[in-house]
Parts: structure tokens; C-alpha cells; sequence
């Protein structure tokens, strides 16, 4: 079969080829693609020749579920709410339509299912924001936490350990996590010398199969040399020992000092408490202080001033006056006379309510 050498029919198969839509032919979408992160998922595409009755048809058909469609005038689409179970696997085919006629369906495919991924069906690898990080330095130690991915987005398929690396320095360490931690942490050493600096730390992590990272700059402060304490420590207790062994000879020396001062006589005592009593008294009734002598042979004049009865007046008989002869005088006669031990003893009434002992009268010598 020959094609036709009339101008006008090849005039019209040109035409027909150059402009479809007028015999019918409505063209395909092109360049149609899927952003599927943290969960939301949204559709684009192109289109070249669009008109007023042009819209578009979306097929969101999960493996594990049945399919619906959804009509748009756009060119783009947010899918989420037709995906929303993370762990199925997703075919999409959108369609042109131009009044009744329609064009062949565009497909892709996305999950973000590890079990569903294949690098050569899954054009489009879905994937998760690193959760935020926070960051603090200690000493030689930049320590790092966040929370769980699950307890941010809520779904069931990132309910399982988390591996994630944290990359300093070109190198790199793996940690893990559960969901039953409170917090994934991760301890970075690193050296004094990046001290006043800032560092960058590259945090990846994959969960379900599905991947994220983030990026993070650390800024370390200029460390204050630590001083050594030791010999403050030295000091503090060698100068309390010392000031401790001089409060210690300041109470010897104080004690030594009050030791050496001489103690009042017990006669003193009562010399001084029988005047301080007397004052106090008014009008003291007299009473006899020497007892009366024994009757016998005259006696000698200082035998006979012993004899003289005392009596107690408004005067104050100062004691410390007597004379060492008078305090004598009973013991002048010698042999014949008899102790005071010998006399009876008597109670005698020195002031109203002051009662004292004395000797009565000696007995006469035989």
C-alpha cells in the first residue's frame, strides 16, 4: 500500500498529527512525580496543551486495599488522605480528559514500606524529617537527644528500634533506640583543640526502611582552665590547724594563770559572810561571845582581859584587829587548865533567826 501523492490528503494527515485534539487524540500527562515526606504525600505532573474542559482523573489503588478516584483541574494533588496507611505499597495512574475523550493513564508507584521498596519498581523514596535535636556541651563531650520518630508522627509502622549515626569529624557511630526510652541521646568527644569553635554534626537514621537526617551545628565555648584545687585545699587545713593550736594555747595560758591565783581561806569566808549578815541587821541583840571563866585563883592581867565579856552593839567587832596575843590567851596558863573541847556546848542566839554554837562555863580544876 502506497500512500497517496495528493497534496491535500498528506495536508491533512500532517495536520492531524500536528494538532491531535481536533480529530479526537487527547495527549498524556508528563512528568508526573510524588513527594511522599513525613507522611504527606502529594502528586504533580505536567500538561502542554490544556484547554477549558480539561481536567484530570487520579487513581490511588494500595496494594492491600481498594482503589478510589478522585477528578481535578489542576496539576497537582494532595493524596494524603487516600495513602494514609504508611505500611502499604501505592499505584497512582492520572488520566487526561478533554470533554468525552480521554488520554492513556501515567502510573507511579511509592510506599514507604521496607518490605514494599524495590530501587527498580519505586522511582520515589519516601522519607522523614530527623526529629529536632537538641545539643549541649560538657567538657570534652557535645551530648546530644530527641525524641523517638513514633512519638512525633503516630504511626504504627515507626513503632520499632531506631537506628540512627551521628558523624563528626568524617567519624561515624551507631546508636539505637525505643520507643520505651524516654529520649535517644548520643555522646560526641571531641578535641580541646576545636575549643571557641563550631562543629558540624550529620545525623542520619532509618526506621521502617525509611530514612532521614538533618544537620547540625555545634558551637563549642572556649574552656577556662581548671584550677588546681589541691593546694587551696592544703592551705585551708594547715591554717585552721594552726589557728586551732593557738586557741588551744590560749585557753592553757588562761587556765594556767586562773590556777595560780591564790584561794580565800574557808575562815576568811565566814568572817566576810557574818559582816555582810551583821550590816544587814538593824538592832542585834547583845550576846555573850566568851564564855565565862571558872572560879579559882586570880588570875594574871592577860588571863583576866580574856575574861572580859564581849557583847555585840551597833558597832562591828572588826575581827582581823584582835591581836595574835589575845587569840593566844587561852593556851597562857599552860598546864592545869582544860581544853575548850571541855565545856559544854550551848546554842546561842546571835541576831533574830541566827543561831550559833558556844562553850559554857569550865568546869572547876580539882
Amino acid at each position: 500500500m502506497t500512500m497517496s501523492k495528493d497534496p491535500v490528503v498528506q495536508f491533512g494527515v500532517f495536520y492531524a498529527l500536528l494538532f491531535p485534539g481536533v480529530f479526537g487524540f487527547v495527549p498524556s500527562p508528563t512528568n508526573v512525580s510524588v513527594v511522599c515526606h513525613n507522611f504527606v504525600n502529594v502528586l504533580f505532573w505536567n500538561y502542554s496543551n490544556p484547554t477549558e474542559q480539561l481536567k484530570f482523573g487520579v487513581k490511588v489503588e494500595p496494594y492491600e486495599s481498594a482503589s478510589q478516584t478522585v477528578d481535578t483541574p489542576q496539576t497537582y494533588l494532595d493524596i494524603s488522605s487516600y495513602s494514609r496507611d504508611a505500611d502499604d505499597d501505592y499505584f497512582v495512574f492520572v488520566t487526561a480528559h478533554d470533554g468525552q475523550e480521554k488520554s492513556e493513564n501515567v502510573s507511579i508507584r511509592f510506599t514507604y514500606s521496607k518490605d514494599y521498596f524495590d530501587e527498580k519498581k519505586h522511582k520515589y523514596k519516601c522519607s522523614l524529617d530527623f526529629p529536632a535535636v537538641n545539643t549541649s556541651v560538657r567538657k570534652d563531650v557535645i551530648e546530644v537527644s530527641f525524641q523517638h520518630p513514633f512519638m512525633l508522627h503516630k504511626q504504627d509502622i515507626l513503632n520499632e528500634e531506631f537506628m540512627y549515626t551521628v558523624t563528626h569529624d568524617e567519624q561515624k557511630v551507631l546508636y539505637s533506640c525505643f520507643v520505651e526510652e524516654e529520649l535517644c541521646t548520643a555522646e560526641i568527644h571531641f578535641n580541646q583543640s576545636v575549643a571557641g569553635q563550631c562543629v558540624e554534626l550529620k545525623l542520619e537514621g532509618m526506621i521502617a526502611g525509611i530514612p532521614s537526617y538533618t544537620y547540625r551545628n555545634v558551637c563549642v565555648p572556649q574552656q577556662t582552665p581548671e584550677t588546681d584545687k589541691t593546694g587551696i585545699i592544703a592551705a585551708l587545713l594547715g591554717g585552721g590547724t594552726i589557728v586551732l593550736f593557738i586557741i588551744i594555747g590560749f585557753v592553757w595560758l588562761l587556765w594556767r594563770k586562773w590556777s595560780k591565783i591564790p584561794k580565800m581561806p574557808q575562815g576568811l569566808w565566814c568572817v566576810i559572810s557574818r559582816q555582810s549578815h551583821t550590816m544587814l541587821v538593824s538592832q542585834p541583840e547583845p550576846t555573850d561571845i566568851c564564855p565565862v571563866t571558872s572560879q579559882g585563883p586570880p588570875s594574871s592581867p592577860t588571863e583576866e582581859a580574856c575574861k572580859t565579856v564581849s557583847t555585840l552593839d551597833d558597832t562591828v567587832v572588826d575581827l582581823s584587829e584582835v591581836s595574835e596575843e589575845d587569840m593566844d590567851c587561852e593556851d597562857s596558863e599552860g598546864f592545869g587548865r582544860l581544853s575548850d573541847y571541855d565545856r559544854p556546848k550551848f546554842l546561842q542566839e546571835m541576831s533574830p533567826g541566827d543561831c550559833t554554837e558556844g562553850y559554857g562555863p569550865r568546869p572547876p580544876v580539882l
